[in-house]
């Protein structure tokens, strides 16, 4: 879809929610009839972090209850 940057300042809100229901997957806006932004969805993030370092944190035997006594010198450094 393509507008002019009168309507989507008119339109604004209505643009927002076109995109953010997935009506218009890209709204192109124009100045003086040449393309000049484009309006798009932001892309979810992907929230697997769960297990992200789990190689990293392999020897380390830590529970929740040990975090208060924990020392640098615990870790070698």
């Amino acid at each position: 879809m393509e507008i002019n940057i009168y309507e989507a300042k008119a339109n604004f809100s209505k643009i927002i929610q076109m995109i953010a229901d997935g009506t218009e997957d890209v709204i192109i806006i124009s100045k003086n009839g040449k393309p000049t932004a484009q309006i798009t969805r932001i892309a979810k993030k992907n929230s697997k972090r769960i297990g992200a370092a789990k190689k990293e944190m392999e020897g380390f035997d830590i529970t929740v209850d040990d975090l208060d006594s924990i020392e640098i010198e615990d870790f070698g450094l």
